[in-house]
């Protein structure tokens, strides 16, 4: 499903655009060797590939990673030290602690425990505006992994259209041109004139 229209409409002019002149302008270049369109048209389309594909690329790279650190805090323990929070008031013990337990739902989904102002050890019970949020952050979440995915395909997806514009403009560059005509000779005259009869 298409979710950004500019984006696919620039998309495809762009693929559009490389890959007619990565292909015309490899086939100059074989066809008819080295000469400054040829080289200026295939530079200029092989960098919009480039271009294209590397930005795909590091979009990516960068979902995959922003994915692997939210894994890596979801794997990190959710329990409190045994001397956390001393010096706090019980109150605001309590009000930072569930916080904590809070926030670690909201990354992990896995619960926490948080400590109550008489200083006993609770486990965290999520409220249903903390399961709808939570559910948010998994959307996100797979969202931006599959996101990353489709990034990776789109990368590769360029350096495909990238080698199978110069495969066909190699191949088309042996096909023969029909002979350019000359200027059209006109008919002879002819050079006697006619006989008359006697």
């Amino acid at each position: 499903m298409i979710e950004n229209w500019v984006d696919f409409a620039l998309n495809v002019v762009g693929g559009a655009t490389a890959f007619l002149g990565l292909f015309d302008g490899t086939r100059r270049l074989f066809a008819f060797g080295v000469h400054r369109k040829a080289v200026l048209m295939t530079i200029l389309a092989a960098s919009i590939c480039a271009l294209y594909g590397s930005f795909a690329y590091w979009k990516s790279v960068d979902l995959k990673t922003m994915s692997l650190s939210m894994n890596q805090r979801m794997s990190a323990s959710t329990q409190l030290p045994a001397n956390w929070g001393r010096g706090l008031s019980p109150e605001k013990k309590e009000v930072l602690s569930l916080a904590r337990a809070r926030h670690s739902f909201m990354e992990s989904g896995s619960l926490g425990s948080y400590i109550d102002r008489r200083g006993v050890t609770r486990t965290f019970a999520p409220t249903q505006e903390d399961l709808m949020q939570r559910e948010r952050v998994v959307a996100y979440y797979s969202r931006a992994e599959y996101a990353a995915r489709s990034g990776m395909a789109e990368a590769l997806l360029w350096l495909i259209i990238g080698l199978v514009a110069v495969l066909f403009g190699f191949a088309m560059s042996f096909e023969k041109f029909p002979a350019r005509a000359g200027p059209a000779a006109e008919p002879a005259a002819p050079s006697g004139g006619t006989r008359r009869s006697s």
